[in-house]
């Protein structure tokens, strides 16, 4: 059950940010094989005088918050992150160094969806 928070700028249109989103899914399915209904992804936006963007990274710069439970390897984070850059650079067209994404990974009993069952039961 992974949970991807994206968080830009305001300002961009509908189209932009339904591709932030679908670039996130795309590479969810691709580099972790996440089923589609375990997956939950939303995108945040944040007025200019409250998201500060580090000197060098553009008005575009994407943030990405993902929790999972803990467990996988490094190779298949980094897997993660690969492919969500390479998706975003495609689509919708994010510089890949506009791209900062961070992983937290709580413990499974720290996750319940559907019935309030703690994931380390499942």
């Amino acid at each position: 059950m992974p949970l991807a928070r994206i968080e830009i700028r305001t300002g961009k249109p509908v189209e932009y940010r339904q591709s932030l989103i679908e670039s996130v899914r795309e590479a969810f399915l691709d580099a972790l094989q996440t089923p589609e209904a375990a997956l939950w992804i939303r995108l945040c936006e944040r007025k200019e005088e409250n998201f500060l963007i580090p000197p060098g990274r553009s008005d575009d710069a994407v943030l990405i918050e993902i929790s999972l439970i803990a467990g996988r390897s490094v190779e298949k984070k980094e897997s993660l992150y690969r492919a969500i850059v390479e998706h975003l650079a495609r689509d919708p067209g994010v510089p890949p160094d506009d791209v900062c994404i961070a992983v937290y990974e709580p413990p499974a009993e720290n996750w319940a969806e559907g019935g309030g069952i703690s994931a380390a039961r499942r």
